[in-house]
């Protein structure tokens, strides 16, 4: 093989490492919140919390967007569905007049903070500050 056979060679190696990292990153940037706000109609925003509209039950629902994106935990309650995400709580259910309705809330303020999913079980407990009492980090298994 010629030096230039070479070189074309590499170079289109690298071009196809590059397409490849590309690709790859582009795939595990799913975000729960971005796949929401494209694709239903927001009809509330507040400080705490995004509302959006639906169509169909709420476990319908829930399922597809654990299926764009897996939660890290999940939870029913009264037939409202609850998906816990690294950053946000998406809760789907009926709200007021609305059957169906997706509400984004982060999990860094508002309610989860004070306790407000801790009768929803795993992976829904608030954590707690690292000095906890005796001087161990808070949260699941650890002491408060």
């Amino acid at each position: 093989m010629s030096r230039t056979a070479l070189f074309l060679l590499a170079a289109g190696l690298a071009a196809a490492g590059i397409a490849c990292l590309v690709l790859g990153i582009s795939l595990q940037n799913r975000d729960i919140r971005t796949h929401i706000e494209e694709n239903y109609a927001a009809y509330s925003r507040t400080t705490e919390a995004d509302s959006y509209e639906c169509t169909g039950s709420p476990s319908e629902v829930a399922d597809r967007l654990a299926e764009y994106q897996s939660p890290e935990a999940r939870a029913s309650d009264r037939g409202t569905e609850y998906l816990r995400y690294e950053d946000d709580i998406v809760i789907v259910g009926p709200a007021g007049d609305r059957p169906c309705t997706i509400r984004v809330e982060d999990v860094r303020g508002g309610r989860y903070m004070g306790g407000g999913f801790i009768f929803l079980g795993p992976g829904f407990f608030p954590g707690a500050p690292a000095g906890g009492s005796g001087g161990s980090p808070g949260g699941p298994g650890g002491t408060k």
